[in-house]
């Protein structure tokens, strides 16, 4: 087993997190993206735990309202943005086919809602791929 969920609470100026796994493992950070680091080196001192630290995968569960609502707006977001590049790549392909038929850039741009510039630049990346 080399993965890890550290149970993660805002004290004063520290973060301090407790393995799920060996309640006894309890670190600190002053930093909430230095906690996974201060966690694998930890580890270290637990052989019994973790053959290979340094490659551990430590899940974070960070106790606090204002904390777990940042993360589920984090969340949120990788999916808005995994959605427009899947709608940038279809903008693209509709670009491209609006060109194969024969439309100028001013009414490629016009029917998707965007610059002409902009149309120039799909489709010029998309000879470069093809």
């Amino acid at each position: 087993m080399n993965s890890f969920t550290a149970r993660v609470e805002r004290g004063e100026k520290w973060w301090v997190a407790q393995l799920e796994e060996d309640p006894g493992v309890i670190i600190q950070a002053r930093r909430l993206d230095q906690i996974q680091d201060e966690v694998r080196d930890a580890l270290t001192l637990f052989p019994e735990l973790s053959g290979s630290p340094e490659t551990a995968i430590i899940h974070l569960e960070i106790v606090g309202e204002a904390e777990q609502q940042a993360q589920a707006t984090r969340d949120q977001l990788a999916v808005i943005r995994k959605g427009e590049a899947r709608e940038l790549a279809r903008m693209s392909q509709q670009a491209r086919q609006l060109a194969d038929s024969g439309y100028n850039y001013r009414d490629i741009a016009y029917l998707l809602g965007i610059t002409y510039g902009r149309v120039g630049q799909i489709l010029k990346t998309n000879q470069a791929t093809a």
